[in-house]
C-alpha cells in the first residue's frame, strides 16, 4: 500500500469516526425523546465503536512500519560500512598480493615483457589471448613462457599458478 493510499484510508477512517459519533449523539438525543429506536442507535454505536478500533489499528500498522523501516535503514547502513571496510582489506590485499608477485618475479630475474607474460598467464589468458593482448606472435609468447618456466625452475602454467595461489586456498 502506498503513502498516498495510507493517508486516504486513514482520513477515510477519522472522517468516518466523526460522522459516526456525531450520528451516535444524534440519535442518542432522539432516543431519549422517544422517536428513534434502540436498535438504531445500538448500530450507530457499533459503527463508531468499529471506526474506532479501525483508526487505533491503522495507526498501530503505521507505527510498527515506521518502526521495521527505521530497523531496516539502520541494518541497510551497517551492510554498507561493513561492505565498504571489506572492500578496503580486500583492496590492501589485492595490492599487498601484487606486490609479492612482483617481488617474485624479481627474485626470478624476469624481464620486464617476461614479467607481463607471467602475469597475463596467473590470469589465466592461454598464449593466443597473451599474444594478442600484447600485439606480438604466439610463438613469442611461447619462447617467453618457457624462459619463465626456466627461469623460476617450474615445470609450467600450473605450477606458476600453484606457487602463487596454494598458500591462499
Amino acid at each position: 500500500m502506498s503513502s498516498i493510499q495510507k493517508i486516504l484510508l486513514g482520513l477515510f477512517l477519522v472522517l468516518v469516526f466523526i460522522y459516526s459519533s456525531y450520528e451516535v449523539y444524534n440519535e442518542l438525543k432522539d432516543w431519549k425523546s422517544g422517536e428513534e429506536s434502540a436498535t438504531l442507535v445500538f448500530a450507530e454505536i457499533m459503527v463508531v465503536v468499529i471506526s474506532f478500533i479501525g483508526v487505533n489499528y491503522f495507526l498501530y500498522l503505521i507505527l510498527a512500519q515506521s518502526k521495521q523501516k527505521r530497523n531496516l535503514e539502520l541494518s541497510l547502513k551497517q551492510v554498507k560500512k561493513d561492505l565498504e571496510s571489506s572492500n578496503i582489506r580486500l583492496r590492501q590485499g589485492k595490492q599487498e598480493f601484487q606486490k609479492v608477485i612482483q617481488w617474485q618475479f624479481k627474485e626470478w630475474q624476469l624481464s620486464p615483457s617476461e614479467r607481463e607474460v607471467a602475469l597475463l598467464m596467473l590470469k589465466g589468458l592461454s598464449i593466443r589471448e597473451i599474444a594478442n593482448a600484447r600485439e606480438t606472435q604466439e610463438k613469442t609468447v611461447r619462447k617467453q613462457a618457457s624462459s619463465i618456466y626456466g627461469k623460476s625452475k617450474l615445470a609450467g602454467r600450473h605450477e606458476l599458478s600453484a606457487w602463487f595461489f596454494e598458500d591462499l586456498l
